[in-house]
């Protein structure tokens, strides 16, 4: 399943080709052109110099797909220089023709400010024009506004619905985050046989958050099969993706023990792969293992450091743990941590558990 993943963290990802299989299908349906057609078998095959060559033409006479194609070039910087602006354009006039490829990424360009004003609800507006002609991208872009309330009011029953057409359709952004709705009775009645084939069917495709997911439900029975040997694997697999949730699961799994049989260094190798990342939860894990010499040897100094950038990030169990620290340093010592954390020392974000332990 297509998506555009160049930007999730400010400009939109770059096009998969299983997306270009997909929209093929589309403009075989009716958009479609010779010119275009030729257009788009040269950008499947990256020849982008003689795509946009073959692709102008049909766009300037309006051809939604080929504007399409010109957009996407324009978004990703394919054969031509990145331009936000002018593949903001050229989205513009292809969504005018109501073109669901279109109206889908100009959405997530208006929600997320790339290449032009930022407006959510005008997203919102796109998503809906190209999810009620069964674009299963746009179904879960627009399940998502419904769940979160961005561009539109909370509606979780909306939500489901919208994220069950994606689902249904093998978007597994959606088969996750509609699994995650239908585990609880929060929303809807809860559903667990089907949030388990959601489930495995993203994470069969490689959703990181859905195979962690999926091995904790695994873990837990939460969602009728109860197999901890199968759930540690799927937990394994997302963190080998590096996701960070995974990794510091993983590690948890490792410090109390797999099967039983606690493995401390190998949770402290887990913690410091997802530590690295500055997340605050991670950082003290590590700071209590240095602290007390569990799978790693004791060093208050690192321990102190690893708890103050938690701490930093408003962990408040991390500056706690900071403050006993102090106690334990000589002051020469906290001067020489000091000057370590002052290196160390980057733009943070803080992270979603940064008030977890």
């Amino acid at each position: 399943m297509f998506r555009y993943r160049r930007h999730d963290a400010g400009l939109l990802r770059a096009v998969d080709l299983v997306f270009a299989t997909l929209i093929l299908l589309i403009v075989a349906a009716g958009s479609a052109s010779a010119g275009f057609s030729d257009a788009f078998e040269k950008y499947i095959a990256r020849d982008y110099t003689a795509a946009r060559a073959a692709a102008e033409p049909d766009a300037q006479r309006g051809n939604p797909a080929a504007q399409w194609l010109l957009g996407t070039m324009y978004l990703l910087g394919e054969g031509v220089d990145e331009d936000p602006e002018l593949a903001r354009d050229w989205f513009e006039k292809s969504a005018s023709s109501n073109y669901p490829p279109s109206q889908a990424v100009l959405g997530r360009m208006f929600e997320e400010g790339i290449g032009g004003g930022q407006d959510a609800t005008e997203a919102h507006i796109l998503y809906r024009l190209s999810a009620e002609q069964g674009y299963a991208d746009a179904a879960y872009l627009l399940g998502r506004q419904f769940y979160f309330g961005d561009g539109t009011v909370k509606d979780g029953p909306l939500a489901l619905k919208w994220l069950t057409v994606a689902a249904d359709d093998g978007n597994e952004d959606a088969q996750y985050l509609g699994a995650k709705i239908l585990l609880t009775n929060e929303i809807v009645t809860a559903n667990p046989e089907r949030a388990a084939e959601w489930l495995r069917q993203a994470a069969a495709n490689g959703h990181p958050n859905a195979q962690l997911l999926l091995g904790n439900t695994m873990m837990s029975g939460l969602a009728g099969e109860y197999n901890p040997d199968k759930g540690y694997d799927w937990i394994r697999k997302a963190a080998e993706t590096g996701l960070v949730d995974a990794e510091i699961r993983l590690g948890d799994l490792f410090h109390y023990g797999v099967n039983g049989r606690p493995d401390h260094a190998e949770a402290v190798r887990w913690w410091m792969r997802a530590g690295e990342k500055s997340d605050a939860r991670a950082q003290l894990r590590l700071a209590r293992a240095l602290a007390r010499g569990r799978g790693i040897e004791r060093d208050y100094i690192e321990a102190y450091i690893f708890a103050s950038l938690a701490a930093i990030q408003g962990n408040n169990y991390a500056s706690e743990l900071r403050d006993e620290l102090i106690s334990r340093l000589r002051p020469e010592e906290i001067e020489r941590a000091e000057q370590a954390l002052n290196a160390k020392i980057k733009p943070l974000t803080v992270t979603r558990g940064a008030g977890e332990s």
